[in-house]
């Protein structure tokens, strides 16, 4: 079964022309939100999708650049008539939403569930099968591997490139993948174009896409894939991510 990508936001918490915060929609059957960082509410109408579409979310980690707009999604389907809604995520998650969710009285009637995901766990949602994996972060984080039948999509959140990544994206048709500093920046808890290339030499990706991109990046792009492909070697396309990007599997 082929399945669809809409890439929502591809920007940081710095904000920069034209990229929002986090936040990807796969769709197979039903869409399935992965992050929400702020500018995603917006981007999924501009995307054709209603809040009333998105009644399960999964998130990657906990800062604010990808769930600022988490409980703003939730009011707006509350507003919309419909009060439920489902919040996987890491460690935290559910401390964290009804914390500010505590701050406003009027949202009582959200009723939101929570599932704490961890590394290594595998479940089904939406028709998609779902494992998730470890990422490198300053901050307990998790990266996804979606798949459709044969087809195989990973989005990586906020990690360094590691094994672990290669690992869970290995063969996959389509790596989404952070790389938020151009050459020759040197950093952790994120990804560079020459570091990320020689981590997945091999690893029969088809297809990545750059996103989760710093200011530092503008006028950098066509640089960072050529940057990429240096380590990552022949027989792979390479691109930078743009906000409302469509990709069919």
């Amino acid at each position: 079964m082929s399945f669809e990508v809409t890439l929502l936001g591809t920007g940081v918490g710095i904000p920069h022309s034209g990229r929002a915060q986090a936040g990807l929609v796969v769709k197979a059957t039903e869409p399935l939100l992965f992050d929400c960082g702020a500018g995603a509410l917006l981007r999924l109408a501009e995307a054709g999708f209603s809040p009333l579409e998105i009644d399960t979310a999964l998130l990657t980690h906990l800062h604010l650049d990808h769930v600022s707009d988490l409980l703003a999604l939730a009011k707006a389907r509350w507003l919309m008539g419909e009060s439920r809604m489902e919040v996987r995520g890491p460690d935290g998650v559910e401390e964290w939403f009804e914390t500010v969710r505590g701050l406003y009285s009027y949202l009582e009637e959200l009723d939101v569930s929570f599932t704490v995901v961890r590394p290594g766990d595998r479940f089904t949602l939406k028709g998609l099968e779902i494992e998730a994996g470890e990422a490198v972060h300053s901050l307990p984080a998790l990266s996804y591997r979606i798949e459709s039948g044969t087809k195989a999509v990973v989005y990586s959140g906020d990690t360094e490139p590691s094994e672990l990544m290669r690992d869970l994206a290995s063969g996959a048709d389509l790596l989404i993948h952070e790389c938020s500093f151009p050459e020759p920046y040197v950093v952790t808890n994120h990804s560079t174009p020459k570091w990320l290339g020689e981590t997945f030499r091999g690893a029969g990706i088809k297809r990545i896409v750059l996103t989760h991109l710093y200011p530092q990046t503008i006028g950098c792009e066509a640089e960072m894939v050529r940057d990429v492909l240096v380590g990552l070697g022949d027989g792979v396309e390479v691109e930078i991510g743009r906000d409302l990007q469509k990709i069919s599997i």
